[in-house]
């Protein structure tokens, strides 16, 4: 238990432990970082070093006060292809919560979950968090799946955190994942960027997403004090087409972009924009990277090809 933390955090003196599950990912290096520079004891947990090694949970998990998970394998894409990654997920998270029954503090446990993928297709834009859910692809039936199997774990405080589309320095080219990562990319190494469909996102910088997840450990209080599970939407609230985001990419290299065209994949939404008005209510936090900020910071990394080794 740490006795000080970093001036005006927020933070209290003793503050608790702090469990970050994918702590080698693209969230979770970050989170981890951002938590340890304010003065709170984090453990984190991956693929190489497990929560459970050989089946026997080890005993930081079950001491935290805040457990976020922040880990997956699978992606929208990947999700389609390979079920059995999706199932792994699955068991992972739920294989978490199982360790967590006999624990008497009711941890509260931080899911980051999918914005853009949960909500049924039909329903009034921007999403809000009590929008239908309906998921048209594998990925977002997924992590539904995962938000009701924490809900349903009642020994634990659960919170979810809706994402938008996240995107900053770090994020590595998945297939079929991350779209600003891939045309950063491309820009770096000259090449045409590709547009999919015609689709308009919200796009999240990594360092809001991250203020987000801080600012549940800074109001860990009230948020035991709820009596219900809370979901927050965490995004932008602003709708970017591919085309504007080509447009905002050719300002943040300061030069034109050449353009390839593809039609839309089975599993693509059409558009996705998600209201954040509950999560400034409750949390106090709200994006502040602009979009153009953050592509021109993206970009800027992959110059200098400086982003770390991570697991998905």
């Amino acid at each position: 238990m740490v006795q000080m933390k970093a001036p005006g955090t927020g933070f209290s003196r003793k503050a608790g432990t702090a469990v970050v599950v994918g702590a080698s990912g693209f969230i979770g290096s970050r989170l981890c970082r951002a938590l340890e520079s304010i003065g709170i004891r984090t453990i984190g947990f991956s693929r190489e070093k497990p929560f459970a090694p050989f089946g026997s949970v080890r005993k930081e998990l079950l001491r935290a006060d805040t457990i976020y998970y922040v880990a997956g394998s699978s992606t929208p894409a990947l999700a389609e292809e390979r079920p059995e990654l999706v199932k792994a997920d699955h068991w992972n998270l739920q294989m978490l919560l199982w360790s967590l029954i006999k624990v008497t503090h009711r941890p509260l446990v931080v899911l980051a979950s999918s914005g853009g993928t949960v909500y049924a297709p039909d329903a009034p834009q921007p999403f809000h968090e009590t929008a239908p859910t309906r998921p048209s692809s594998a990925y977002g039936a997924a992590k539904l799946a995962q938000e009701r199997a924490l809900t349903a774990a009642d020994w634990t405080v659960p919170v979810i955190l809706r994402f938008s589309n996240l995107y900053g320095a770090g994020q590595r080219p998945r297939r079929g994942y991350g779209v600003i990562a891939h045309w950063a990319k491309a820009v770096h190494e000259g090449r045409p960027v590709t547009l999919i469909g015609s689709s308009s996102r919200d796009y999240l910088h990594i360092d809001d997403a991250v203020e987000a997840l801080l600012a549940v450990h800074r109001h860990v209080a009230s948020l035991r004090a709820a009596r219900t599970p809370i979901t927050l939407n965490i995004g932008s609230g602003i709708p970017v087409s591919l085309d504007e985001l080509h447009r905002s990419f050719e300002v943040a290299a300061g030069h034109s972009i050449p353009v390839e065209r593809r039609p839309a994949r089975s599993f693509d939404r059409t558009d996705v924009c998600l209201d954040v008005t509950a999560a400034a209510e409750l949390l106090g936090w709200a994006p502040r990277v602009p979009l153009r900020e953050g592509l021109a910071q993206t970009l800027a990394a992959f110059a200098r090809r400086q982003w770390p080794i991570q697991s998905p």
